[in-house]
Order: C-alpha cells, then structure tokens, then sequence
C-alpha cells in the first residue's frame, strides 16, 4: 500500500485515541496526560496526516526510500515517547529516557520528511 494512504490510515487512529483521552481527561478531571494528549494529537494526527496527504499529492516523494525511512520512524518513535510521558506524568523518573529516545527518533523522522521534500518534491501542474 502507498505510504501516503498508510500514514493518513495510523493519522486517524491517533485522532480517536487522542479524542478518547481528552473526553476521559474532561470526564474525570484529571489532566495529568494533557501532554500525552498533544502530543498525541499534534504528532500522531495532524502531523502524520499531513504528511500522508503531501505523499499522495507529490507522489514523487511517497514513493521514495525517505518515504518509508520517515513512516517507519515516526511509527516506531511516537508511541516509545507518549507511552513514556504517561508513565513520566504517573511519577516514574526512569521514563525520560524514553521520552528522549522517542522524541529523537520522531525529530530524525521529520527532518527525512523535509529533507525528501527538499530532495523530491515535484508538483503536478495542471495544464
């Protein structure tokens, strides 16, 4: 499957995910995960659908090696870093290191993303 359609595909399970922690965290009232949530949100849903959409649009760059190094990732890296932040915002010290490590390997991933567009990127006109 195209890696643009894949990363817009993980985007909307980020969405849900991210919908159902903000409702818990209104229901109870405990925004101890509001990190986890934006994160969440801005990285696992906006940002990886975005993404997907420029692979569709210039297909030049979803169908290159950057492409998949970037998908493989921020897929590997986000979960590592938010699954670290709650266990962070639940008082366990030793998460930061994951917090670290994921947030490396999901920066490394975006600047792939910007280097394939800088690298790729090549738009369709229409005629």
């Amino acid at each position: 499957m195209k890696i643009g359609v894949r990363l817009i595909q993980v985007a909307a399970v980020y969405m849900t995910i991210g919908l159902m922690l903000g409702l818990a965290m209104g229901i109870s009232k405990d925004f101890s995960l509001m990190s986890v949530h934006a994160h969440i949100s801005l990285l696992g849903w906006a940002t990886m659908a975005i993404s997907g959409i420029v692979y569709v649009v210039i297909p030049g760059c979803g169908q290159s090696r950057l492409a998949r190094v970037h998908f493989w990732g921020h897929n590997v890296g986000l979960p590592v870093m938010t699954v670290s932040l709650a266990l962070e915002a639940y008082g366990n010290a030793g998460a930061e290191t994951g917090i670290a490590v994921g947030s490396v390997v999901v920066l490394a991933s975006l600047l792939v993303f910007s280097f394939n567009l800088l690298r790729n990127a090549q738009l369709e006109t229409a005629r």
